[in-house]
């Protein structure tokens, strides 16, 4: 039974059709939060905020809750050029790069309204100005449609700083002295307005000559002036017109690149690791105001908001809501730090990044949570150019840590060099039991600790004049040591007791500076990154005792995978006719003898990205606008790109590998993760879900579980139709009359997983009917009818939706029992909850109602209409139609008897039925008397016969009591006199 079955697959298998569709998983932005912050600026509610130092990608960022959270904005249309300001207008964004362009749109889209590269930016209500360098000031009235250029006036043409109010606009000079220059008229013209500013020097002012302006603001009516080389702050309280100097304080700041402020405190900032000051006294004295920001080593733009100050400067931005007085980060969703190279660290289990402007941060949850450790180290004065770390310390600048940044210390109390000349690398080198450290120039040699850096010793036993020699890097392959100096390349195999020279083809004394090295369990390759001219791969076999050159590659690194070494670097090759250096990855499968080139598909590569797993290697590419990632599962022999999720304008400039995770360094935003396993083949997808037994026709879903990155391609029986989702986890599809399998193949770039099926055979469908019938048709106007319906494969919880006249009347019954009228349309219809149907939901026949009209009957009137008890028996008539029949008190055949009514009157019914035996009738009253006589009342007695000669009668009416009898004769004479009854 089971060869049967796998016969059977594979026949279905045969008649498919394959359509492949890929999709990927996605990088995802990982942090840290903060980085560079350009400019600032907002739009109704609205702050913006441009990220990225200079030859840097930049980016938008923007925050609907003051500062609290930031959001990224995508949009293919921002520029990729530097970005020197942006500005506001109502709820249009402008901003200056390689042009100057607007955004309608909060930011989404972005229209070039000025073709000329533009600098400096800002706008009062009205106007937009922009500096355009060495050309002078635009400016637009009518939100950037039009653009009108001025110099009028202005003698020097490099700008330095602007600002602007609703009557006038200024702007900062610097390189000729030429100071400041003011606009009345939307900068048509210009006029200088120096008077008063002056250059201090060397403890004299010099009249007439104006500092370099770097900064300006109106704070409500005052102008303040910022300035470079510690020539302070000025201000000027008459729109330009005089300046006076405000404090000496503020010639401790050399560069001051923003003001802001209020009616009570005026807040500057400045560049070279000063950070902030304010004044509460209109400039007459100044204090610094860092307090909650750790770091303010650049300050590059201020705004104030109401109570809100908000300050951006090389690690994020900061807000205050006293004036200053203190801040609070206010960064969280700005993911713009420049990841330094090299910038990942592992101590212990716990990971480590350096940015060059934010310095280091921490993080124990594979980047979920971010936490600077910068306490102790000088990240507001200085850029980090990288960031090391061995078993036991991080290394950072000249400081080292043993506790995971809690604590730094300087890294010369514990070492004397580095592993690098220059102190460039970790301060150590771990070897067996020992550290190793190089030192050049001052007692220059090797050292060895073997106290965890309490003591060093010197180790240069075999070292030609080690006073005199260049130490440029140590390296560690089990229990040999490489040692490259300017007089050679040495190894040890016994701790650095002996030192032995190799013989290195061609050496200088700088061949060894920057070199990589790599080993296999045969081999030894040193790869030459052009130190003193240098390059090349060279390759040992006898464990550095001699070396022979094998490739002129000028290599920047050596990363290996299983069975293969790679090299990358740069390649002199001919190209157009000229020599030139042409990035590439080099690879060797013969530990190192020879190399080809692995990358021939790949161009503009980034040699320092180069990274391997052990299985597969990775590596970025560079290309504004249009940078890359990709990675290599066979050995360099293919590359796929794994781009998905990061933009392509931000640049990956190295990448990390830890606990089943990749890390992208890029420039000026942040880290981006995804885990190594994306990279393989999927598994087998889980059971399909899905009706086994579909109904021929029908329209049925079939699902798997849907895993990121992976592609899913459906094959269903031939006579089926795929309609959607083919590619995806789940497809809509038209059942066709085959039986057999419903297969997908799960898929990635990397190949095609195991295969899941389900076996499928289509039932075909049912017919569901519905007939009505009725009790009774063609009935009098009022009676009631019953309908009962009668079905065919309704299922176990059918509805039922009786209709009269196309509207349904809310019964769901087997049987329908109303008063209809003449004409009436019913029907019902009927939704199965069988499976596999025809159709689902099917109408009945439809009953047509007969119903009569009643016949009209009238009987006017009978006379007489009194009659008297005692007269004969009368025929009752006047009833139309004729023919009817009388019925009431006293009647029979149609004749009313008095006598038999009694007294009184009586209500006569005449009812009349037609051919359709449909009756109606009508009624009169007869009132019957005594004929006593006299008038007869109801309320009093009655006597009969009156007149008489003999016996009488006496009746009384409603229950009353006789209480004296007199007879009166005609002569009206009493003849009779009773008391009492």
């Amino acid at each position: 039974m089971k060869k049967l079955k796998f016969l059977i697959a594979v026949i279905f298998f045969s008649g498919f059709q394959l359509i492949p569709s890929f999709s990927f998983a996605q990088w995802v932005s990982a942090g840290p939060d903060g980085g560079f912050i350009n400019c600032m600026t907002k739009s109704g509610n609205t702050l913006y905020a441009v990220t990225g130092s200079f030859f840097t990608v930049s980016q938008l960022y923007k925050s609907n809750n003051n500062g609290l959270k930031w959001e990224k904005i995508e949009s293919s249309s921002f520029p990729l050029e530097d970005i020197f300001g942006i500005t506001s207008i109502g709820n249009s964004l402008f901003i200056s790069s390689d042009g100057i362009y607007r955004s309608d749109d909060e930011g989404l889209t972005w229209v070039k309204k000025y073709n000329m590269g533009a600098g400096l930016l800002t706008s009062n209500s009205r106007t937009i100005y922009a500096a355009i360098q060495n050309s002078g000031i635009l400016q637009s009235s009518d939100n950037g449609e039009h653009w009108t250029l001025s110099n009028n006036g202005l003698t020097d043409l490099w700008f330095y700083s602007i600002t602007a109010n609703e009557t006038t606009v200024f702007v900062g000079t610097g390189d000729q002295n030429e100071g400041i220059f003011r606009s009345t008229d939307n900068g048509a013209t210009w006029q200088q307005v120096n008077n008063g500013l002056s250059y201090y020097y060397n403890g004299n002012w010099i009249p007439n000559m104006p500092p370099m302006i770097s900064a300006l603001a109106f704070v409500g009516s005052e102008l303040y002036a910022g300035t470079e080389e510690n020539q302070g702050i000025w201000k000027s309280t008459n729109n330009g017109d005089n300046w006076s100097f405000t404090s000496m304080e503020t010639m401790n700041y050399s560069s001051i690149t923003a003001i802001t402020g209020n009616e009570t405190v005026v807040i500057a900032g400045s560049r070279n690791g000063g950070g902030l000051f304010k004044t509460n006294d209109d400039g007459a004295t100044w204090t610094e105001a860092n307090s909650g920001i750790d770091n303010y080593g650049i300050v590059t733009t201020l705004r104030m908001d109401g109570e809100n100050t908000f300050v951006g400067t090389k690690g994020g931005i900061y807000k205050s809501v006293n004036n200053g007085s203190y801040w609070n980060a206010s960064s969280t969703g700005i993911r713009a730090q420049n990841i330094t190279y090299p910038g990942f660290a592992l101590l212990g289990d716990d990971l480590y990044v350096g940015s060059g402007f934010g310095g280091i941060f921490h993080t124990t949850d594979e980047g979920a949570v971010w936490n600077d450790v910068n306490s102790g180290l000088p990240v507001s004065e200085w850029n980090l150019d990288n960031l090391y770390s061995t078993s036991t310390a991080l290394f950072a600048w000249d400081r080292l840590s043993f506790d995971g940044g809690e604590t730094w210390e300087m890294s010369n109390l514990y070492s004397p060099g580095s592993v690098e000349m220059d102190f460039n690398g970790p301060r150590w080198l771990e070897h067996g039991n020992a550290w190793f450290a190089i030192k050049s120039y001052d007692n220059a040699g090797v050292y060895r600790s073997i106290d965890s850096g309490q003591n060093w010793i010197p180790v240069n036993n075999g070292i030609q004049n080690p006073s005199e020699t260049a130490f440029l890097t140590i390296y560690s392959k089990e229990s040999t040591l490489f040692l490259g100096t300017s007089t050679g390349l040495y190894h040890s195999n016994n701790n650095g007791d002996i030192w032995q020279k190799g013989i290195f083809p061609d050496l200088n004394n700088w061949s060894l500076q920057g070199a990589s090295f790599i080993s296999t369990n045969s081999t030894d390759i040193c790869g030459l990154a052009g130190g003193g001219g240098s390059r090349g791969i060279c390759l040992s076999t006898d464990n550095g005792s001699t070396w022979t050159l094998v490739s002129d590659f000028l290599t920047y690194k050596l990363v290996k995978t299983n069975n293969t070494i790679f090299a990358s670097g740069t390649n002199l090759e001919l190209v157009q006719g000229e020599m030139v250096e042409v990035p590439r990855v080099l690879k060797s499968q013969d530990n190192g003898h020879s190399w080809t080139i692995a990358s021939e598909s790949l161009n503009n590569i980034s040699p320092i990205s180069l990274t391997s797993d052990g299985s597969n290697v990775y590596i970025s590419k560079y290309s504004p606008g249009d940078n890359k990632v990709y990675i290599s599962k066979n050995d360099g022999n293919s590359w796929i790109e794994i781009s998905d999720g990061l933009p392509s304008a931000i640049y990956t400039s190295s990448f990390f590998i830890n606990n089943g995770k990749i890390y992208a360094g890029t420039n000026n935003a942040s880290i981006w993760a995804r885990d190594i396993s994306e990279f393989e083949a999927p598994l087998q997808p889980d059971t399909i879900a899905g009706i086994e037994t579909p109904c021929v026709g029908s329209v049925e879903t079939y699902v798997v579980s849907n895993i990121p990155g992976v592609s899913y391609s459906w094959q269903v029986p031939l006579d089926w139709t795929i309609l959607s989702g083919n590619g995806t986890s789940t497809i809509t599809v038209n059942t066709g009359n085959s039986s057999g399998i419903i297969l997908v193949i799960p898929s990635n770039s990397f190949g095609n997983g195991p295969s899941q099926f389900k076996l499928v055979s289509p039932q075909n469908p049912l017919v569901v009917t519905a007939t009505i019938t009725v009790d009774q048709n063609n009935i009098c106007s009022g009676n009631t009818m019953l309908f009962s319906v009668s079905t065919t494969n309704a299922g176990t919880e059918p509805i039922l939706d009786w209709i009269v006249n196309g509207n349904p009347i809310g019964i769901h019954e087997n049987q329908l029992s109303y008063i209809p009228s003449d004409g009436d349309l019913v029907k019902v219809i009927l939704t199965s909850n069988e499976v596999c149907t025809e159709q689902a939901q099917v109408q009945s026949n439809e009953i047509s109602t007969i119903v009569n009209s009643l016949p009209e009957v009238t009987w006017n009137s009978f006379e007489p209409d009194t009659i008297c008890k005692n007269w004969g028996p009368v025929q009752l008539t006047g009833g139309i139609p004729e023919g009817g029949i009388y019925s009431g008190s006293g009647v029979s055949d149609n004749i009313f008897d008095p006598s038999a009514a009694g007294p009184g009157s009586h209500t006569i019914t005449y009812t009349y039925s037609d051919e359709n035996n449909c009756s109606a009738q009508t009624t009169n009253q007869l009132v019957v008397n005594i004929c006593a006589g006299i008038s007869e009342e109801d309320n009093i007695p009655y006597v009969y016969p009156n007149p008489s000669t003999g016996i009488i009668t006496i009746g009384m009416n409603n229950n009353q009591e006789i209480l004296n009898i007199e007879v009166y004769n005609s002569l009206g004479m009493t003849v009779y006199k009773k008391q009492g009854s």
